[in-house]
């Protein structure tokens, strides 16, 4: 496991996905969103490298991004789908998902 990854705020979410990539229209659900990246469930496959372009709405905004497949999840041991780690991202889109993350942090936190 790479130390950005490790590092990177992650959460579990749920939301509608669209995009392109490697001749293949993708449809599926975000299960997880980081700052550096995301989980697409999806039973579709797409080749590891290949450069695709995502675009999901949060309730903090619409992000639009160049990603790349960089593992695939087949279904045996985890859900079927592809981690995808950003490449471009515009800034109001990585201002989407930090904001989104703080909030489900903030939903998640003890209260006490």
């Amino acid at each position: 496991m790479s130390q950005a990854r490790r590092q990177a705020k992650r959460v579990s979410i749920d939301v509608k996905f669209r995009g392109a990539g490697a001749a293949t229209n993708l449809s599926g659900r975000i299960t997880d969103l980081s700052e550096i990246g995301l989980f697409l469930a999806t039973p579709q496959f797409v080749p590891l490298g290949k450069e695709i372009h995502v675009e999901f709405e949060l309730p903090t905004g619409k992000v639009e991004a160049v990603g790349e497949v960089r593992w695939i999840a087949r279904g045996q041991v985890a859900e079927q789908g592809l981690g995808i780690r950003f490449l471009r991202l515009s800034a109001a889109s990585a201002r989407a998902i930090d904001l989104a993350i703080d909030q489900a942090a903030v939903l998640k936190a003890p209260k006490g």
